[in-house]
């Protein structure tokens, strides 16, 4: 009888031991299920897109303070100062009293641009009306195709109309001038690789992030290679390839209302229209006619939209239309980066000061 329940009792145990281990090993692996999910949860970090390659002809429109084109110019982009020209709406005089820290920073561009310092900065440019400055158009009838990248870094009228509506076709026949000014200017030739190596696509949110900081194989400058640049006077050559314009806008309302593709892909139907509706612009100021849109042959296409991140180009400091403003402009570009305010019982929709997000649209013709 002792036997027996010896027996029994073992037989016991060793039932419990392996219900033990069954229900750990059923833990185990749904701890490593869990773990699996989440980590499958994690989108992959898309890394910033460097928009520029090492021999692009680049024309910047709209700077304020310059601090973009001093980024640039710097490292670790490093752009050669004979392939740059930055341009302002407003003169010199102008842009030193509107931004008080512009005086410094326009002299450091000039000092590293060397014997290209009397070339390499424009002012009183109208984006709008391009064929008026010879630094942009060349003065010869073969320099026409000059510019393979052109950026309009946070475009605004800043003419301060608070009705929404009125704002928002201000800035987009702003932007219409541009795209129809600069198409004359853009290299011609093959697009580049990013574009020709897959499909371009027609739709209105051309959402194509690159997940290669270097997407075409850019190689930045050395020291060497820098020191010449100050060394050796050099003349813009623009690379045989298609050019392309990159407008950058905060990724919310107002301004994801000027709807910038449809702009481009639209630009002949769209631009009477609004040019009849939108307030009138300042006295003087060059109005295209359709005939003009023709001629230049400004329809475009998206050839993408990625994420612009002001941290990627060091010493940068985004500044409004206006100057800077005591209270609202700030020197880490913080009114571009943070998010908006939570919503509220007064304010439903939260207040729009940034989404954390700025977008790149980057277009070129058909």
């Amino acid at each position: 009888m002792a036997k027996r329940d010896k027996g029994t009792l073992r037989a016991a145990l060793a039932k419990h031991r392996a219900r033990s281990h069954q229900r750990a090993e059923e833990k185990r692996k749904a701890a490593v299920g869990q773990a699996s999910k989440a980590v499958a949860a994690i989108p992959p970090k898309k890394r910033a897109v460097m928009p520029f390659a090492p021999d692009d002809s680049v024309l910047l429109v709209g700077e304020g303070n310059f601090s973009f084109t001093l980024a640039l110019l710097s490292p670790p982009h490093n752009h050669p100062p004979h392939q740059i020209l930055a341009t302002s709406y407003d003169t010199e005089a102008e842009v030193y009293e509107k931004y008080p820290d512009a005086r410094a920073i326009i002299a450091q561009i000039r000092a590293k641009a060397g014997l290209h310092a009397d070339r390499i900065l424009a002012f009183g440019v109208d984006a709008g009306a391009l064929h008026k400055c010879e630094a942009v158009t060349g003065n010869r009838k073969d320099d026409s195709h000059r510019w393979s990248k052109v950026w309009f870094g946070f475009p605004h009228v800043g003419a301060g109309h608070k009705d929404e509506q009125r704002n928002v076709l201000a800035n987009q026949l702003m932007l219409l001038r541009f795209l129809v000014s600069i198409a004359p200017y853009l290299t011609q030739g093959r697009a580049p690789a990013y574009v020709t190596g897959k499909a371009r696509r027609s739709s209105d949110d051309e959402d194509e992030d690159e997940d290669e900081d270097n997407p075409a194989g850019h190689r930045h400058a050395g020291e060497d290679e820098l020191l010449s640049e100050h060394t050796i006077w050099r003349p813009l050559s623009p690379p045989m390839r298609q050019g392309s314009v990159l407008i950058t806008i905060r990724n919310t309302p107002p301004y994801t209302l000027w709807n910038v593709p449809m702009l481009g892909k639209k630009l002949r139907s769209v631009f009477g229209p609004i040019a009849a509706s939108a307030p009138p612009p300042p006295k003087g100021t060059f109005m295209p006619t359709l005939a003009d849109v023709d001629r230049a042959g400004a329809e475009y296409v998206v050839w993408r939209s990625f994420e612009f991140d002001p941290q990627m180009w060091k010493g940068y400091s985004h500044r409004r239309t206006v100057g800077f403003v005591e209270g609202l402009s700030t020197s880490n570009n913080e009114d571009l980066l943070r998010r908006p305010t939570p919503p509220s019982a007064s304010k439903p929709q939260g207040r729009h000061v940034g989404t954390g997000e700025c977008r790149t649209f980057e277009l070129a013709l058909r």
